[in-house]
């Protein structure tokens, strides 16, 4: 009988990149399972909110050349291609101006097919540019390349290949209480419009419809994958769609906040360990 291929859809940031190594960006031991896995007969598809620039990174590293499900699912990428794209469209400047009104911003950032970050900032923007780019230096080989131009960041609004938008509210525990207060409004008022959910001091916004969990859906129906054979994995609120679409399945880093992890059926403490259930 031919063994079934199992899936193993994981998240990047605090997942598969826990514990953190900002010089070599993978622990040497998650590298280690995920090349067992494949050369199991299993494969792997990343499901990150990361840009395609940064996912080829990755994929370099990892050493196989494996699948993206990107942007929260608002692309794909197989074989090497970019495919499978999604764009916001809704008035993003009117959202945001009314979501300012209530929830002071700190900063706004998008991810665009021209753009793998462009980040603008409030109107005293100088401070907030050096807290920036201290904090992405801080991040060693996670961060994305970036760019700072509220001037572009209003033009790429308007070229209709935005990704996702992501805004930023604080990361003291004020701003993280701050960014799941603003998470909730959105999702109250704007549910039509677009997905929205919450990842520490910030709100990641994609297309309406689009999802960690419809983005694996939509992967193992073009692959022949049985749902009964997906495995998920990962650590914050843009997880948890697919937590609940994988229940049996569905893996959850123990430093996670509780609020993510009540949806998840087993907690883990490091990546690797998922070599004892699956």
């Amino acid at each position: 009988m031919e063994k079934e291929i199992k899936l193993l859809a994981t998240d990047l940031d605090g997942t598969l990149f826990h514990p953190k190594r900002r010089i070599k960006l993978i622990a040497k031991k998650n590298i280690n399972y995920i090349d067992k896995f494949i050369k199991d007969g299993n494969q792997v598809v990343l499901v990150t909110g990361r840009s395609p620039r940064f996912a080829r990174k990755v994929i370099e590293r990892l050493g196989h050349e494996v699948d993206v499900i990107g942007m929260n699912g608002a692309y794909t990428i197989s074989e090497g291609e970019v495919m499978n794209e999604h764009f916001l469209d809704f008035s993003i400047e009117k959202m945001l101006f009314d979501l300012n009104s209530l929830f002071p911003i700190l900063g706004t950032m998008l991810i665009s097919r021209k753009y793998p970050l462009l980040i603008a900032t409030p109107p005293v923007g100088k401070f907030f540019q050096l807290f920036y780019r201290f904090y992405y230096w801080s991040l060693g080989a996670y961060a994305e390349d970036y760019y700072f131009s509220n001037e572009e960041f209003v033009n790429e609004l308007k070229s209709n290949e935005v990704y996702k938008l992501m805004i930023f509210f604080g990361i003291s525990r004020r701003g993280v209480k701050m960014a799941s207060r603003a998470n909730q409004y959105l999702r109250a008022h704007y549910k039509d419009q677009f997905e929205a959910s919450w990842s520490d001091g910030f709100i990641e916004i994609t297309p309406a419809g689009i999802s960690k969990a419809n983005g694996i859906e939509r992967y193992t129906k073009a692959h022949g994958i049985k749902s009964e054979n997906v495995y998920v994995v990962g650590d914050s609120g843009n997880d948890i769609s697919m937590f609940q679409a994988y229940f049996d399945r569905s893996f959850c880093m123990r430093h996670a906040h509780k609020k993510v992890r009540k949806y998840a059926k087993t907690i883990i403490r490091r990546f690797h360990h998922l070599e004892r259930h699956i």
